[in-house]
């Protein structure tokens, strides 16, 4: 291969890795600002009542629900925790040998090693998926037995 060519390709990769890193940081970052400024919103909402009474009004509101809702969609349940661990597995699994053909072709030791570790990552998030549906499955026939016998 013609070294410039390859010296090309690198410095391209480091421009794109460099873009890639900043635009991470910044949703990061943004994340965030966000995530704050609803803690900061729930908690001056929360402030306002002056007494359980009153709270339990508002929870009982129609608006007081809405609010225990978005609580609620913070937290995933185990089946979607399992089929996000799946798509990450996925396309970590598939990346991975893009990088290492990538590597063989521009001859880039670095790039081989991180399409091992994405293959073997990928690997790893499949393999604990399959895991968390077995538990998860053992988990509700458990509790389904168990509410037969009650």
């Amino acid at each position: 291969m013609d070294p410039m060519m390859q010296s090309q390709a690198k410095e391209l990769f480091l421009l794109l890795t460099a873009w890639g890193l900043v635009g991470w940081v910044v949703y990061l970052i943004a994340s965030m600002v966000r995530r704050k400024q609803k803690n900061d919103m729930q908690r001056a909402l929360l402030d306002k009542f002056s007494s359980a009474h009153d709270f339990a009004e508002f929870m009982q509101s129609p608006a007081g629900q809405k609010y225990v809702l978005n609580f609620t969609d913070q937290v995933t349940s185990p089946l979607s925790s399992i089929v996000n661990a799946v798509k990450i597995g996925v396309v970590m699994f598939f990346s991975g040998p893009a990088f290492v053909a990538a590597a063989q072709r521009y001859d880039l030791w670095f790039l081989y090693a991180m399409g091992l570790l994405l293959t073997l990552a990928g690997v790893g998030f499949l393999v604990s998926a399959v895991i968390s549906y077995f538990l998860l499955k053992k988990i509700k026939s458990a509790e389904t037995k168990a509410a037969a016998k009650d």
